[in-house]
């Protein structure tokens, strides 16, 4: 393979006995600066220091040395430079630890090995003064005559950069992004699609019609490919077409949306959108016309792509949008969008509803024979899915009004809640989310690339079942509220930090149970009980779990539990009564009397 400017360049920096100076690697956010110069220098070589977060001089010789001497060799290098630290004076004798922290940190600075390379990364993001950076610097280029390259994005640092820096660089390079190369590592983290070989290219071709320059973002894109991948069945993976069309589109507006772009309303919307944008494009005065700015942002995306590649209809807009806003990968829903689409609807078993709904390009017979497909099925209580269900209630009004079948609107209003709550009692129907779900709603508008087949004459009647179904799914999840509070307490009893991630999550995600009043389904004796049978050590975790759960309580459902909290509250205080002394004063203290505070 060919080397490019930044690897000759290194080669011929790295050859220098002395250099005098450091070479400054510039490029965009995301570009592979880190991935390309790492790449250029053997890993023997190399002392990688991030400068994000340090804030003074001597924080950065620490992590010099520890990067330049690791692991044992770092815990030899300070018993060598502290093996004299001990001696006598005027007969009084002095321990290393009474000298270590005035002399230590000085032996540190000047302990350096000149067969390292020191990349130092993250310039910009230092909070560190330019004066102290170089200072620094200049110390290990002109006093330790070190070889030290330095990573920044040129246009996010001080504004005095560029007037210090050449004091102590020699040679800056603005560096490219190597798609293939970088794509190929990636890749190859990711072995299921990595051995996806007719999709690859397609991903990579979707990164290079984006004129996205960021390599983190490419990593993110191929990560979102590799999980939407596992979701597929074999009869999905054997059909080229469909895969490219798929991973096209699916690259295309997740890479939009990371570069903010679109937002995810923008990507529900693209049937609608597409032809309205076309039409103002065709326009001469597209380019200078007084848009807004969210508008003129469309523009621009509808300008890059044509309609292979936003309108394959392959994967549903809103499940879509929904994936790239939460991370949450359904699978059934996306093999059902799959198998829905013009890719695949010939070879699975078309449900009744599709065919129905597509009456004008169907043979009557087929139509027919669909409609008493459909009524079997509700007959055998087989239609659970909810989009399948919505639809063929709606077509149920429809072939009713057509005369195709013989029920009045009534009869099938009655039929249809019997059948809702039939499928509840059996616990048969789909519960709702735990946690809000911002495209819940979206379920009731449409499924499966289709909207609803509601008119002025059924509507009371179809909006009425729609709202009895999101009722009953919302009393199908409390009656599984008794599963949940069994499985808190075992979480309690065998993993505190399992209890903690369901009770109130972690910084990237909501708990299981953050945002709903389970803590209502267990007994606040029983729980005290589990509580006081940890280790004594974890009590007061407990106590800290409580306390942020119900940060903010008094605006969200969990103000339900404020009664619970007190009955909690009060088992505690019982229980101190039983014990005296300490005994007594540390089960009073778990009382977490702060988190009433919050309702």
């Amino acid at each position: 393979m060919n080397k490019n400017n930044l690897q000759l360049y290194l080669d011929y920096y790295l050859g220098l006995n002395t250099p005098g100076f450091a070479v400054l690697v510039t490029g965009e956010w995301g570009s592979g600066k880190t991935f390309q110069v790492k790449n250029s220098i053997p890993l023997e070589l190399q002392c990688h220091v991030s400068l994000f977060g340090i804030n003074d001089a001597q924080e950065v010789y620490n992590t010099v040395f520890s990067k330049m001497f690791p692991g044992k060799h770092l815990t030899k290098k300070l018993l060598e430079i502290t093996k004299d630290l001990s001696g006598e004076f005027n007969g009084i004798t002095f321990g290393a630890g009474s000298l270590a922290g005035n002399i230590l940190s000085p032996l540190i600075k000047m302990n350096v090995d000149r067969n390292k390379v020191i990349i130092f990364d993250d310039l910009e993001r230092c909070p560190m003064s330019n004066k102290e950076i170089f200072g620094v610097i200049n110390q290990y280029i002109e006093h330790h005559q070190c070889k030290v390259i330095i990573l920044a994005h040129d246009k996010e640092t001080h504004k005095d950069f560029i007037k210090t820096k050449e004091k102590i660089i020699g040679h800056t390079i603005q560096i490219e992004p190597q798609i293939d190369d970088a794509a190929a590592v990636f890749f190859s983290e990711k072995f299921k699609l990595n051995n996806f070989r007719a999709i690859k290219p397609v991903i990579v071709d979707a990164f290079l019609k984006t004129n996205c320059k960021s390599l983190r973002i490419l990593k993110y894109v191929i990560n979102d490919c590799h999980r939407l991948l596992e979701c597929l069945e074999p009869i999905h993976l054997k059909n080229t077409t469909a895969m490219k069309a798929l991973f096209n589109f699916f690259c295309i507006v997740n890479i939009e949306h990371k570069l903010g772009n679109i937002s995810t309303t923008d990507i529900e919307n693209i049937s609608q959108d597409y032809l309205q944008y076309a039409i103002i494009l065709q326009r001469e005065d597209a380019e200078h016309s007084k848009h807004d700015k969210a508008t003129k942002k469309r523009l621009a995306f509808y300008r890059k792509y044509n309609d292979m590649d936003l309108r394959s209809e392959i994967l549903d807009l809103n499940l879509t949008a929904n994936i790239i806003e939460t991370g949450d990968y359904p699978e059934s829903e996306i093999q059902n969008s799959l198998n829905m689409s013009r890719f695949f609807i010939q070879k699975f078993d078309t449900p009744p509803w599709l065919i129905i709904i597509n009456y004008n390009n169907q043979e009557s017979t087929t139509v027919r024979t669909a409609i008493i497909r459909m009524f079997e099925k509700f007959k055998n209580t087989e239609i659970i899915d909810i989009g399948e269900m919505i639809h063929s209630f709606c077509l149920s009004y429809m072939l009713s009004e057509n005369n195709e079948i013989n029920y009045s609107f009534d009869e099938l209003f009655y039929f249809q809640i019997e059948y809702v709550d039939k499928l509840l009692n059996d616990n048969l129907l789909s519960p709702n989310p735990l946690n809000p779900d911002p495209f819940s709603d979206n379920l009731y508008e449409s499924s499966y690339s289709y909207g609803y087949w509601i008119l002025k004459s059924y509507e009371t009647y179809a909006n009425n079942i729609i709202n009895h179904i999101k009722d009953s799914r919302e009393k199908a999840k409390i009656k599984r509220y008794p599963l949940f509070a069994n499985e808190i307490l075992e979480a309690i009893d065998t993993d505190i930090d399992y209890f903690k991630t369901l009770l109130i999550g972690n910084p990237n995600e909501h708990g299981l149970y953050s945002n709903i009043d389970i803590m209502n389904s267990i007994d606040p004796d029983d729980f005290v009980i589990h509580w006081l049978m940890l280790p004594i050590e974890l009590w007061s975790k407990v106590s800290s779990i409580l306390i942020a759960r119900y940060r903010g309580a008094a605006h969200n459902n969990l103000a339900n539990e404020k009664n619970w909290l007190q009955r909690v509250i009060i088992s505690l205080l019982i229980e101190a009564r039983l014990h005296r002394g300490l005994d007594k004063s540390r089960i009073e203290r778990l009382a977490p009397y702060r988190a009433l505070k919050f309702f």
